[in-house]
């Protein structure tokens, strides 16, 4: 069982610093953003640094509460912007960590070291498309195998890749069922 301190055990600079010393080379940036610590690395350290994070006694992540992503697609080469955030609940610390990938790009999966990536990555691989190396599952998590595209990029098109422009008034009588509505029509059916 975890103990929690009460209070937090180094302030958000320090995080910043110490973080700065596990990651070494791939340490990019950091900076402390309305009292909370945020650092850049390069995508190639993400697993060492979670490991390290995890491990540290001053740190003690023990938590990876979210893994999310931000679609710049005017940033060519470096489109995605991976979102990690940890939690420390025995040094009562927060930490949000970023890295740039490209379009098509891929980095190496946390699953190993936190369970909670194994459905944090398989939901961002789902909406954005960016894969996770060595991940033990890689199926989409929330639309169905074979969809279309990714569709928290910006590039997406709102309405979805096939969706029919009128749908909402093609269902005046209640005939639909939504759970169907992405299956191919049953055969014989016109497709007006």
């Amino acid at each position: 069982m975890i103990s929690t301190a009460p209070t937090p055990t180094i302030d958000a600079a320090g995080i910043v610093s110490r973080v700065r010393e596990l990651a070494g080379e791939a340490f990019e940036g950091g900076r402390v953003v309305r009292g909370d610590p945020v650092v850049e690395i390069s995508p190639d350290a993400i697993p060492e640094l979670a490991q390290a994070l995890r491990d540290d006694a001053e740190l003690r992540f023990e938590q990876l509460i979210d893994v999310t992503a931000v679609h710049w697609p005017a940033d060519v080469g470096r489109e995605f912007e991976l979102v990690y955030q940890y939690r420390s609940l025995s040094n009562n610390l927060f930490l949000r960590v970023k890295a740039r990938v490209g379009d098509g790009g891929s980095v190496a999966t946390l699953a190993h070291t936190y369970q909670s990536a194994r459905w944090l990555e398989r939901e961002v691989h789902d909406l954005f498309g960016i894969g996770f190396e060595g991940h033990p599952d890689p199926r989409r998590v929330l639309l169905p195998e074979g969809y279309e595209g990714h569709p928290l990029r910006k590039d997406y098109p709102v309405e979805g890749p096939t969706f029919p422009e009128d749908a909402h008034r093609n269902d005046l009588f209640g005939n639909l069922d939504p759970d169907d509505f992405w299956d191919d029509p049953p055969a014989g059916a016109s497709g007006s």
